[in-house]
Order: C-alpha cells, then sequence, then structure tokens
C-alpha cells in the first residue's frame, strides 16, 4: 500500500534510468501519446556521450522490473509503459486502503498557511462576486487542510471608513423598524442593505442639490439627471418596503447627510463610545445574515478579524506610518497633513518587480487623509504586520479580487520595507464574473445576491428533476445546487473572467457539479446492489482500455493533489476528476461490474470502490455535497 502509487512508478523508472545512464536526479515526465506512459528526455546528455545510445539499447535487455513494461529508446527519450497487473493491485490496494485518506502526502512538510477570504463589506448580501471569492478561499481552505497543514480560514470585517457609517446613520434613525422587519422572518443582510442603499441615495441627492447652485446649463442638465437617477434608487427601493424606506427617508431630510458620516467615521475611529456601539449593533447584523448565507454552503472561519480593533484602535495603521517615514524617508512625501508613499520610485530603485511579484505599473499609495483618519490600505497593511505578527505564518493567502492588484502590490512593497518577509504575502486574484448585460451596483441597489442565486438553482433543479419519485427532492435539489455554483467557480482559472451560464453550471453529461454528483451515486449504487466489500481480488492479466485509464488516473490522483496544493490551481483538481468521471461512465456503459464473470467481477467492484473514494475525497475538498441517491 502506497500514500502515492505515482511516486513508486516513477521511482522504479528513476532508478532503471540511472543504472542505464549512471546518472541521477533525471526528469520524468508524461510520454508523447503513442510512446508509453512515462518517458525520460535524455538529449542533452547524449550530446555528450554519443556512445550513451548503444548502452541503453544495450542494458534494456537485462533490466527487471515490477511495476513497468516495454521499456523503449526512441528519439533520445527513454520510454516505458505499465505492467497494470502489478500497478493495479498497488493502486487498488491504496485506494481501497487508506479510503478516506487516498491523496494526502504523510511526508509533506506541514505549514502554518492563513487563508483570509470573502471579506466583504458589511454593508449589503454577499453577491454573485463573492460567491466566487467565498468558494474559491474555502476550497483553498478544505485542500490545504486535507493535505495536513494547519490552516486559519480567516474573514476581515472592514468596519471603519465611510461606507459603513452610511449603514450605521441610517440604521439608527429606523432601529425599531429593523428589528421588526427581522423578527418577522426577513434576512438581516437583505433588510441591511435597504437602508445601506437608501442613505446613499439621500446623500446622494443631496450632494448633487447643493452641486447645482452657479452651474451653467449643460452641467446642470447633467447634475439633474444624476440625481433623478439617485431619487430612482429610492423609489425602487419604496416599492418594496415603503414604510421602512419613507421613515428612512424623512428621519434623513433634516440632516446634512455626507457631514454626519464623515463626523461619525472620525468619531469611529477616535473610539467614541456612541457612535461605536451603533456601528458595531449595525455591522453585527449584517455579519449575522453573512453566516446565514456561509451555513448554506458549508462555509467556516475560525475568526472575524475587526478591522477597527487590529488597525485603529491599536494605533498600528498610524505608526505604519510613522515607521516607513523612518525607515524608507526617501520614499515618503507630506503635505497638507497628508502622507504618500512613493511606491513606483521604491519598486524601481530597490528592483522589487521579481522578489515581491509585482505589476509592471505601481502608482504612488496615498496613506491617510487630511483629517487624520488612515486610509483602507494602511489598515489592510497594518493587518498584514498583525498576521505577520501575531500568527507566525509560513504563508498568508489572501483571496482578493484582481482590482486589488495595485493595492496589495503596495502592500507587500511597504511590508518590504518595513522590514518583513512580504514574499509570505500571496494575493490570490480572481477576475470578475460577467453578467452579460446586467448591471451591479450595491449602492444602488442592483446586485445578484448569492441567496438568490442559490434560490434560482434549487428551482432550476426542481424543474429538471420533476417527476421522479421516491427521493427527498427538496433536500436533494439543494444539494445538487450547491454542488453546482460550487464546482462551477472553482473550474475556471481565477485569472479568467467567468461568464455566468446556468446551461454549463447544471450541465447533467460532463463538467458540472451535478455531473460528479451523478457519477458518484452511479458507483455508490453499483456497490450498494453488489453487498459486498471488494477485500480479494485479482487484477487480470489483460485489461479493457478503459480499466487500464482508469487505473492510472486512480494512481496519478496523489500526485495530482500534490501539485495542486503547491500551485493553488484549483482549476486542475476539476479537470481531474471531470475526466476520471467522464472516462467512468465510459467504462460503466460498455463493461458489466456486478454480472461479470466471477473473477472479473471481483477486480472490477475493487475498480469502483477506488473510483468512489477518489470522488468522494475530491467532492469533500471542493465543498460539493455527497449524495447517496439522485
Amino acid at each position: 500500500m502506497e500514500y502515492n502509487p505515482y511516486r513508486a512508478l516513477v521511482s522504479e523508472f528513476k532508478n532503471i534510468a540511472v543504472k542505464l545512464t549512471g546518472v541521477g536526479d533525471l526528469q520524468v515526465i508524461k510520454a508523447r501519446a503513442g510512446f508509453g506512459y512515462l518517458s525520460i528526455p535524455l538529449h542533452d546528455l547524449i550530446r555528450s556521450r554519443p556512445n550513451l545510445v548503444s548502452e541503453i539499447n544495450e542494458g534494456i535487455k537485462g533490466v527487471k522490473t515490477h511495476y513497468l513494461a516495454d521499456l523503449r529508446f526512441i528519439n533520445g527519450f527513454l520510454n516505458t509503459n505499465v505492467n497494470l497487473t502489478n500497478y493495479g493491485k498497488l493502486v487498488l490496494d491504496s485506494a481501497i486502503g487508506l479510503g478516506p485518506n487516498y491523496g494526502k502526502a504523510p511526508d509533506l512538510k506541514r505549514l502554518n498557511i492563513i487563508v483570509e477570504h470573502t471579506s466583504a463589506n458589511p454593508l449589503h448580501p454577499l453577491h454573485i462576486g463573492h460567491c466566487r471569492n467565498m468558494v474559491l478561499g474555502d476550497s483553498l481552505v478544505r485542500l490545504l487542510r486535507f493535505m495536513g497543514h494547519n490552516v486559519s480560514a480567516r474573514f476581515y470585517l472592514d468596519d471603519t471608513g465611510i461606507q459603513v457609517m452610511y449603514l450605521a446613520l441610517g440604521y439608527s434613525k429606523v432601529r425599531e423598524l429593523v428589528r421588526r422587519r427581522i423578527e418577522s422572518g426577513q434576512k438581516p443582510d437583505h433588510v441591511m442593505w435597504i437602508i445601506y442603499s437608501v442613505t446613499n441615495a439621500v446623500a446622494e441627492v443631496q450632494r448633487i442639490t447643493k452641486a447645482l447652485e452657479g452651474k451653467g446649463e449643460e452641467e446642470y442638465r447633467e447634475l439633474v439627471k444624476e440625481r433623478d437617477e439617485w431619487v430612482g434608487v429610492i423609489a425602487d427601493w419604496l416599492n418594496k418596503d415603503k414604510e421602512l424606506v419613507n421613515a428612512l427617508v424623512e428621519s434623513l431630510s433634516g440632516i446634512d447627510v455626507n457631514a454626519e458620516v464623515a463626523r461619525m467615521a472620525k468619531a469611529y475611529e477616535d473610539g467614541d463610545e456612541g457612535v461605536k456601539g451603533i456601528v458595531r449593533e449595525a455591522v453585527n447584523l449584517v455579519l449575522k445574515g453573512f453566516e446565514e448565507t456561509f451555513r448554506l454552503f458549508n462555509v467556516k472561519f475560525d475568526a472575524y478579524d475587526w478591522e477597527s480593533e487590529i488597525a485603529v484602535y491599536s494605533g498600528l495603521a498610524k505608526r505604519i506610518i510613522m515607521d516607513l517615514v523612518k525607515a524608507a524617508p526617501s520614499y515618503m512625501e507630506f503635505k497638507d497633513g497628508v502622507y504618500v508613499f512613493r511606491a513606483d520610485k521604491a519598486a524601481s530603485d530597490l528592483r522589487l518587480w521579481d522578489e515581491l511579484k509585482l505589476p509592471k505599473f505601481i502608482p504612488p499609495a496615498t496613506l491617510n487623509r487630511s483629517d487624520g483618519t488612515t486610509l483602507y490600505l494602511t489598515r489592510d497593511v497594518a493587518y498584514a504586520v498583525w498576521c505577520l505578527t501575531n500568527c507566525s505564518p509560513d504563508a498568508v493567502v489572501r483571496v482578493i479580487a484582481v482590482e486589488q492588484t495595485h493595492p496589495q502590490a503596495q502592500l507587500r512593497i511597504m511590508l518590504k520595507l518595513l522590514g518583513y518577509d512580504a514574499s509570505r504575502i500571496i494575493h490570490y486574484a480572481y477576475e470578475m464574473v460577467n453578467l452579460g448585460d446586467a448591471k451591479m451596483s450595491s449602492r444602488r441597489g442592483q446586485a445578484v445576491t448569492i441567496d438568490g442565486l442559490l434560490d434560482d438553482a434549487v428551482k432550476r433543479v426542481k424543474a429538471i428533476a420533476s417527476g421522479r419519485g421516491g427521493l427527498n427532492i427538496d433536500d436533494v435539489a439543494y444539494a445538487v445546487a450547491v454542488g453546482a455554483i460550487r464546482y462551477y467557480f472553482v473550474s475556471v482559472s481565477p485569472s479568467k473572467q467567468i461568464v455566468f451560464d446556468w446551461g454549463r453550471v447544471l450541465d447533467m453529461n460532463q463538467n458540472s457539479g451535478p455531473f460528479i454528483q451523478y457519477t458518484y451515486v452511479r458507483a455508490y449504487s453499483i456497490l450498494s446492489k453488489a453487498n459486498m466489500e471488494p477485500t480479494q481480488y485479482t487484477v487480470p492479466s489483460s485489461l479493457s482500455q478503459e480499466e487500464g485509464d482508469l487505473i492510472l488516473m486512480i494512481g496519478e490522483f496523489p500526485e495530482v493533489l500534490l501539485r495542486v496544493s503547491e500551485d493553488l490551481k484549483l482549476e486542475n483538481l476539476v479537470s481531474f476528476i471531470n475526466r476520471l468521471a467522464l472516462e467512468f461512465n465510459t467504462f460503466y456503459e460498455k463493461y458489466p461490474v456486478i454480472n461479470a464473470e466471477p473473477g472479473l467481477r471481483e477486480f472490477r467492484l475493487a475498480l469502483v470502490k477506488a473510483i468512489k473514494i477518489v470522488l468522494e475525497n475530491s467532492m469533500n475538498i471542493l465543498g460539493i455535497p455527497v449524495l447517496s441517491r439522485m
């Protein structure tokens, strides 16, 4: 039994190559189609040792192998096939014997890793963009934990700044109405979204109305058009909750909203207990709504890190600025109370592009406002310093949208100049989700929420499954919907935009969560009907192409997981299990399992059991619900 059968195969091949060439540390690659399974390129060696070709060809004749077969030296490559009888026994014994642990790497160096993900502003429900972040982050947590690393899943809660104050101010005016809405069953983050959006809209109407004074006709007309759009936002919310919106607009009408939120932002950073109480109350209500959504997708966090506590009240964000002044004075500029860090100049002078994996263009970074309050970037640097100092991580993986590439680069440069190991901060960037013609603006009340997305998915799954009896359709539809959404968001490389397509999300024939779930259920059903554990089996000397390919794929699974965990490329695991599922379904359609002749029956049941294990372990890593019926 081996934790990584593929490595055993490679090890035997390398040992043979060492005996044939006298050289160690040779590279093993997959052979080209038609030339075997594995290959070792020897071109450079042959150029320096012309006689090596004849030596290898002669040496191959006396080589004895266990897992390998048909060694050949062709066009500078040492190629080999696999003895599927011997290797198949190793693969199946390993997968079945290890079960839920198959794919783990016990000899892997255990790392302390922070994965910070989702970290949505606590102003409104999580939307479809956050869904990609959430699924990627949670899948990374699951993968790294499966591989044995010590992982802390963290949510960075941005509770400071102007936008949060819009929420807090509006909430303070209609607390009782909000309480009644939540008690009646409305989800807290959805109720608070109304507060945030309407308060923002009132502030914009006030701002534009002031700006109209003294404007020329054309500019006046454009401003009125913009104001009408914000009035339209309020009108849209009125159609959804007339009582709450009317009460909110009326209570804000006598207040200079923009001036008040600016005052509150400063007071909150200064620790004013009254402002602090209302902000925390509002943010916690939104967070309660977030947690309801997380539970639907079985996403869990080890900690919620409040920005105000870590970066502001501790004084860390402001100390960061002063520490930069001391550590890198030639890259700091100061004017009218505002500090600017010349990240562009630092990157150029110190040649940090390769070391810190920086983009080609780096803009300067403003670190504070003239009133002394800090900006998001400075507080973000403080959080990174806090993580590195207090959590002692080997790596901090930050799942943050690609739009934040420049701020994250500025952050790493500042950490470097402050004396921290900035290479431990990994920006796991992801592209946006494209909804076609639909536009999203949470401030304007326009967004596809995760809750709405899941509800839509459940309805679509139920429509597909209508008429199928014997199932708890609600539970199954929910599990399939969650699996479909999670699979879809990890199936595409984070570096690529996703064009959301329900046809792909719910494709029952290939490359989807439902397809993987259905394939698992098929394997489960076969084993259940057989009513026997495949403990005694022999791998036949002659196998079908499909059986051989399945054995090779099952053997590769631990190696695939190892590479995915090192490269953090979840899409490669998705691609692997899709290919495995396609190959298994082809095999099932062509060959009997339960009704196969004795001997062959036991082997095929063992093969199915191993496939079921690989699929289940992969589904658990990706957070796809495992079903026994579908």
